[in-house]
């Protein structure tokens, strides 16, 4: 047997040998989907059906194409794992654009927009729109206009759903002016928002077919990862560019399709046969994760939904317990019961805080656990907490570089304009942001404009023409090169002041030392950068890697070292295992949510149930609150239909047990022990 065959249960093996012509692999949860792509690859290469420059592997966050290219690295040599292309999509669309964009009349030396830099875009446009006189959220905006991106478009279409609300239809009545304004004021400003990478690769292959067919003829084996998660955008990306040789393995589970809210389209997985009739399927149904009680739990309940693919989990790692369900009285109860749990558990199993994680529907519900965490001493780790890259002093210095790189950028000219304080008021940057959108012309030059007809005077004028030359100067440096980037970044530091308007705006020595420790992790990283960078090192490549790293998938947030139980949301926990899973609120309007009870969208929080219970390798625990402090007033939950999905057989209801370990205002009910049987009110 080929060596890169062994060791494979026969449906991996299967997925692995096949390697001309269209391959769906469902890979269900814990069915080592990892494994079976590396070993793929290092089977295509070793029997020189390819070479490492023709295979394409797209993941969905950083993380996990580094993980991959080790992975394969190790399998066919650090040379071979080089000259693959592994990577995200917004990575790999990045690279193309970096080439070629200016067959679309783009400047190459963009920049990349983060979501935050989108928001403060848009909230401008709202305030130059004269004829809106309603309140509008950019957030729902900036919404809006990602989920048109994501489905493909260039322009709001005609037909664009209103909503069933008012407050819907005004957002869709504005939305096509507003994406317009938008587009024309990155254009303007020569960057693009992550959205952008992907959507103007597509026109960029749409319009210019020889450049298509370049990459075709190139990238002959393309291999995606998490398929259930692409949206439409990504799908035609794929179409295309495998139309040519049609050697595209997607791999994936209907199942765990969890992204819908933000564009994820799971009939690009449930329709892959239409799309591709000579396909093969391979299901990965053997779990090597869980104990087989988890996974008929997670089998019966999934069974509910009707758009899916149908396969059933099965594992050799025994039958294990049935999994606990703990009814109590409320969120606080709840918190208690979870530490009251933990705590058995330990001193039964001597397990560590680290095999520990609670789940929940909502961000919201990690208040109180937090509070009975800290009473009992317990150590935790919340993920989703402020990013790096989100925190104010590292924005400015990233700002700062971004406006050396592209002086075209106004986002970043606006958030760096009076950072330091140089007297240049609210009021002058308003008045050449008129000017640019009167005039459509860049921001830079819409400064210098300005200047040149008297509009702006006195310390202003003087503050502007400081920063231009310092810019300018900072920007031929940086293009020069000679010395390192890092020192050349620290010297732009200490030429604008910035830690004398940190010691100015600090409110303590600690908080002044916590925020200049930021800014030293900047040039830190950007140390690291040219020690790690293959090729020469640039100030637009750091950036480009910044941008992707802090756009990074939510998921790859959830991998950050742990010291103690980790608290995360259902979603931030795709991808991850834990020797014991606590799932909490498991009640109506919570889990499913009171929003999602309908159609697509409650099959979307069944998958996400599904997704919780399978995170679990030993244990799952269910917990439940009779009551809930919601929107500042005590309702009374029911139990979720998700729950009474699972067989009796595989649960064990504690009631009594709750109310012996917990104890506080509000006691739990006496309930029924069947869960087939609606509970009685309090």
């Amino acid at each position: 047997m080929n060596a890169f065959l062994a060791g494979l249960n026969p449906a991996q093996r299967e997925a692995v040998a096949h390697t001309e012509g269209p391959l769906l692999i469902l890979a269900g949860a814990g069915s080592g989907k990892t494994r079976v792509i590396t070993q793929r690859i290092a089977y295509i290469l070793a029997q020189g059906i390819a070479q490492p420059g023709e295979i394409l592997a797209v993941t969905f966050t950083n993380k996990a194409a580094g993980e991959m290219r080790e992975r394969v690295a190790a399998l066919v040599g650090a040379r071979a794992g080089r000259e693959l292309v592994i990577s995200t999509f917004h990575s790999f669309c990045l690279r193309v654009l970096r080439a070629e964009i200016a067959h679309l009349g783009y400047r190459q030396d963009f920049t990349i927009s983060s979501e935050g830099d989108v928001r403060t875009v848009v909230r401008r446009l709202l305030e130059d729109l004269d004829d809106v006189k309603e309140t509008f959220d950019p957030d729902s905006f900036v919404e809006q206009i990602g989920l048109v991106k994501n489905n493909g478009l260039f322009e709001v279409p005609e037909d664009q759903p209103g909503g069933d609300t008012e407050t819907a239809r005004k957002y869709a009545k504005w939305l096509p002016a507003v994406f317009e304004k938008y587009q024309s004021a990155l254009r303007a400003a020569n960057t693009l928002d992550f959205d952008d990478l992907l959507l103007l690769t597509l026109r960029l292959w749409r319009e210019h077919p020889r450049i298509l067919a370049r990459y075709q003829k190139r990238l002959r084996y393309v291999m995606v990862d998490e398929y259930q998660d692409t949206n439409h955008l990504q799908y035609e990306l794929l179409r295309l560019l495998a139309a040519a040789h049609r050697n595209i393995c997607v791999v994936g589970d209907d199942d765990q399709s969890i992204y819908g809210w933000r564009g994820a389209d799971i009939r690009n997985i449930l329709s892959f046969e239409t799309d591709y009739p000579e396909a093969k399927i391979v299901k990965l149904e053997q779990n090597y994760r869980s104990t087989q009680t988890i996974l008929s739990s997670a089998n019966a309940v999934i069974a509910n939904n009707r758009a899916r693919r149908e396969k059933k989990l099965w594992s050799e790692l025994g039958a294990g317990r049935p999994l606990d369900w703990f009814v109590t009285g409320d969120e606080e109860h709840e918190a208690k019961m979870v530490v009251a749990w933990i705590q058995h558990i330990r001193e039964r199993t001597r397990a560590k805080y680290t095999d520990f994680a609670v789940l929940y529907r909502s961000n919201l519900q990690s208040r109180p656990i937090e509070i009975a965490m800290r009473q009992a001493k317990i150590p935790y780790v919340v993920v989703g907490g402020q990013d790096f890259f989100e925190r104010t002093e590292v924005k400015d210095i990233i700002a700062y570089l971004r406006a050396v790189v592209n002086p075209r950028d106004e986002v970043a000219f606006l958030r760096i304009a009076n950072m330091p304080r140089r007297g240049i008021g609210d009021a002058t940057l308003h008045q050449v942001h008129a000017l640019c959108l009167a005039e459509n012309i860049p921001f830079a030059k819409g400064l210098s404009e300005a200047m040149r007809r008297g509009a702006i005077q006195g310390r202003s004028e003087a503050g502007i023409r400081e920063l231009l030359g310092l810019l300018r100067g900072f920007g031929e440096r940086f293009r020069q090169g000679g010395a390192p980037l890092s020192q050349l970044v620290q010297e732009l530091v200490d030429r604008i002041g910035y830690r004398a308007e940190l010691v100015r705006t600090s409110k303590s020595d600690l908080q002044l030392e916590q925020k200049w420790s930021n800014v030293e992790a900047v040039i830190d990283a950007v140390a690291q950068y040219e020690q790690q960078c293959e090729g020469p090192p640039t100030l637009s490549a750091f950036l480009d890697e910044s941008a992707l790293n802090k756009n990074d998938d939510q998921r790859g947030n959830a991998n950050q070292k742990r010291s103690g139980v980790t608290l995360m949301t259902i979603h931030s926990a795709k991808g991850l295992e834990f020797p014991f899973v606590f799932i909490a609120g498991i009640e109506e309007g919570l889990l499913p949510h009171e929003k999602c009870l309908q159609g697509d969208a409650l099959e979307e929080e069944r998958r996400l149930f599904y997704v919780a219970l399978t995170r679990g390798k030993r244990h799952v625990t269910l917990f439940e609150a009779c009551a809930r402090n919601r929107r500042g007033r005590e309702r009374l939950c029911t139990t979720s239909r998700f729950v009474k999905e699972i067989p009796e057989a595989l649960l064990c209801r504690h009631v009594r047990a709750a109310r012996e370990m917990v104890s506080d205002r509000v006691a739990p009910p006496q309930v029924s022990q069947s869960p087939k049987r609606r509970r009685k009110s309090r």
